[in-house]
């Protein structure tokens, strides 16, 4: 006769919390990953309005052989400065025209030959 009766105790599944426990530490490994091994891409551009007059428009024209790109950031008061994300290759170079209050304009080209992947620009007319 086989003997269906079982003996001994029947290991259990862990718990929610230890599965709730693996998965955040799963998350939180991937999120430092990340962060360590992230590659910055692009340029951080920060604009000074080193002026005492505000400054009511940069526009920024840049490209490569494939694309081209137009950013433009508003109103800068006096002392204060705007960050801009570009998707481009530092040293490449971009038009940069500024739009003054009262009318005064200012172009050039900025940063060609300038490796640096997060530069400030000082703006005064």
């Amino acid at each position: 006769m086989m003997d269906t009766e079982t003996k001994g105790t029947i290991a259990r599944l862990p718990g929610r919390w230890c599965w709730v426990m693996v998965l955040l530490l799963v998350l939180l490994t991937g999120v430092v990953t990340a962060r360590m091994s992230g590659v910055k891409q692009g340029m951080v551009v920060t604009f000074h309005n080193s002026s005492q007059v505000v400054i009511e428009s940069v526009q920024l024209d840049f490209g490569s052989a494939d694309t081209q790109s137009r950013i433009q950031a508003f109103r800068i008061p006096p002392g204060d400065e705007r960050q801009l994300l570009l998707n481009h290759e530092p040293g490449m170079g971009f038009n940069v025209a500024v739009h003054y209050r009262g009318g005064k304009e200012q172009t050039f080209c900025a940063l060609h030959g300038d490796d640096r992947s997060d530069p400030v620009i000082y703006l005064q007319p």
